[in-house]
């Protein structure tokens, strides 16, 4: 059971943290520096983020100023079939209706209730269905509106007394203004509603009853009315939603219609239901509602006279109804298209940029490992005097060529920081206008990405086990694996060397030391070598040719090796000792003193 219950235990914390390690979005990757730099920047490309940057700037302003001044909503339209409908209220300030009779010429026709009567009326139609019987009675209701003649005290908005200003009110017979503030029109659902409410206009000529004998007759009422024309003065909107405010405009139309004693006919007039919501807000949803009527239809049917009327004119509501959605860009969403806006931008330029940048990079690595040369022949002449010195050095006369190698080799290194602080040769060099060090960048970016390669890396590291299995016991490899981890110290020197040598003396002239002491350093140096040179032959003779050879024995060859190594160190130490005596007394100079120093302190570093 213990063993199930530690089972089941690492489990659960391995799935713990696997868990952990997935949902983490905020882990980081191990990160590489180039250049001391956690990621490598350039002017150019400081240049061309700056351009990007601009760019959005630029368009965050224009987006602001847009959501600010209300301009350029989007819209969302759609129409829903409409039956029962809620009451519809037509007052004076939303809603104008005037009614003229004219004669074929569209001069007025005077005779209201002479020559002929005009009615308008407000019709109920209502359904009553019993529930016991599943009957429905329909019952039609239409109330007689009082008119009279138009005059500017019927016109209360700014857009009624222009319009009217111009009209001639002889004939033109308006709703009672008392009439209509206390009971405005309403427009309501569909024929087949429960609830179906209506205007009706009604033209008839003149007719003597048993209640009025005041009509003209006959044969003057056919003589006025052979001919003539029926207009409606009625509203409508205009549908502006660039506007910030209200979406409509109200205006006024005139429609009219021809008619004669021979005819009948029957105008169907509708109003469609527009309702508008807009949202102003900045940031959350602020909605506003509008609703008003737009003509949809004015359709009109003849018949032979019937008998009855001239002009039957209905105005109800349209079966269909207008949703209408407006709204404004928020913030929200300026924030959203600008990060798209910079993503495009930066891909669109980056495949470009790109390859420039990258070229960059590996040329400014290339030249901190490498240095460019003007033409092969001084490449020649440097490699040449490496050679020189490394096989003359001990001559009197090597110092004058060590000393022109060092100054060659400043000369380098000076080009080399000339030629990365011009941006324009570097330019030169990438786009090959400069074909020597274009072919020198080529060959130095091939190397630099051939050992940044895995397989290289991978490579170097087992070559470093095999050499470290040649040169270390197996006891000296478990001590090193054992080794304790470096401290951090703040004030720490590079070296003992630095540390017992003060500044001052550490940067002294190389072409004041005499031959002599520059042959005696180089002598003990090449003695120390082919100590460590034939040191690490035996090492790798030993491990190729006795691959078995028993631990004892190496460990004797290595005391042996250990020995020479001192009994030669020590001869070096005393003849060091002798010259130094013997240039004390000729040449007590300062800058021998810290040269003898630094000797001593190699000397013992070797031991």
């Amino acid at each position: 059971m213990s063993k199930i219950f530690k089972k089941f235990s690492h489990t659960l914390s391995r799935m713990k943290k696997e868990t952990v390690h997935q949902l983490d979005l905020f882990g980081q990757l191990p990160g590489f520096t180039v250049l001391n730099k956690s990621r490598y920047t350039s002017n150019f490309g400081f240049f061309m983020s700056l351009i990007i940057g601009c760019l959005a700037l630029y368009y965050l302003n224009s987006e602001i100023a847009s959501m600010i001044l209300k301009q350029m909503p989007s819209i969302y339209q759609s129409e829903i079939q409409v039956v029962e409908t809620d009451p519809y209220s037509l007052t004076n300030s939303n809603f104008t209706l005037a009614v003229s009779i004219a004669s074929q010429f569209s001069q007025p026709t005077k005779g209201l209730n002479k020559y002929y009567n005009l009615n308008i009326s407000q019709c109920t139609r209502q359904r009553i269905r019993d529930e016991k019987t599943g009957n429905t009675t329909v019952i039609l209701d239409c109330k007689q509106i009082p008119i009279e003649t138009c005059n500017m005290s019927h016109f209360s908005t700014e857009l009624q007394k222009k319009y009217f200003s111009t009209i001639r009110f002889g004939t033109v017979q308006c709703i009672n203004r008392e009439y209509l503030k206390n009971n405005p029109l309403i427009l309501q659902g569909q024929f087949n509603a429960l609830i179906y409410k209506y205007l009706l206009i009604t033209f008839t000529p003149c007719r003597n009853t048993t209640e009025f004998k005041g009509c003209a007759p006959q044969e003057e009422i056919n003589k006025i009315l052979e001919a003539g024309q029926y207009n409606v003065y009625k509203s409508d909107y205009l549908t502006q939603f660039e506007q910030s405010g209200h979406p409509y405009q109200q205006i006024i139309t005139n429609e009219f219609t021809s008619f004669s004693l021979t005819t009948s006919k029957t105008i169907v007039h509708s109003y469609r239901i527009m309702s508008t919501q807009t949202d102003q807000g900045l940031i959350q949803e602020e909605n506003y509602l509008d609703t008003n009527l737009q003509q949809s239809e004015w359709r009109e049917l003849s018949d032979f006279y019937n008998n009855q009327y001239l002009v039957c004119h209905y105005i109800k509501l349209d079966f269909k109804q207008t949703n209408i959605k407006r709204t404004y860009i928020k913030l929200q969403t300026i924030l959203a298209k600008i990060g798209g806006i910079l993503q495009i931008l930066t891909m669109i330029v980056g495949i470009f940029l790109k390859p420039i940048i990258d070229n960059l990079m590996k040329f400014e690595i290339a030249s901190s490992l490498f240095s460019y040369e003007d033409n092969q022949q001084d490449q020649v002449l440097s490699s040449g005097q490496m050679l020189s010195v490394e096989r003359e050095i001990q001559s009197p006369q090597s110092w004058k060529r060590f000393s022109s190698f060092f100054q060659s080799d400043d000369k380098t290194q000076s080009k080399g920081k000339i030629s990365q602080t011009s941006c324009l040769e570097i330019f030169l060099i990438i786009f090959g206008l400069k074909k020597l060090k274009h072919k020198q960048f080529c060959k130095a970016k091939k190397k630099i990405i051939k050992n940044l390669d895995i397989v290289t890396i991978l490579k170097k590291l087992q070559d470093l086990d095999v050499i470290k299995k040649i040169l270390f016991t197996q006891e000296q490899l478990e001590q090193l694996k054992k080794r304790p981890r470096p401290k951090l110290w703040i004030n720490k020197q590079d070296s003992i060397i630095e540390k017992d040598i003060p500044k001052p003396e550490q940067g002294f002239n190389k072409l004041n030391l005499y031959s002599s002491q520059c042959s005696e350093v180089t002598h003990n140096s090449q003695k120390a070598q082919t100590l460590f040179k034939s040191y690490i032959e035996s090492q790798f003779l030993q491990y190729f040719n006795h691959p078995k050879q028993s631990q004892q024995e190496i460990r004797g060859f290595e005391k042996q090796q250990q020995q020479q190594t001192n009994t030669h160190l020590l001869q070096d130490q005393e003849e060091n000792q002798k010259s130094k005596q013997i240039n004390n007394q000729n040449d007590p100079s300062p800058e021998l003193q810290q040269l003898e120093k630094k000797i001593n302190l190699d000397i013992s570093i070797q031991q």
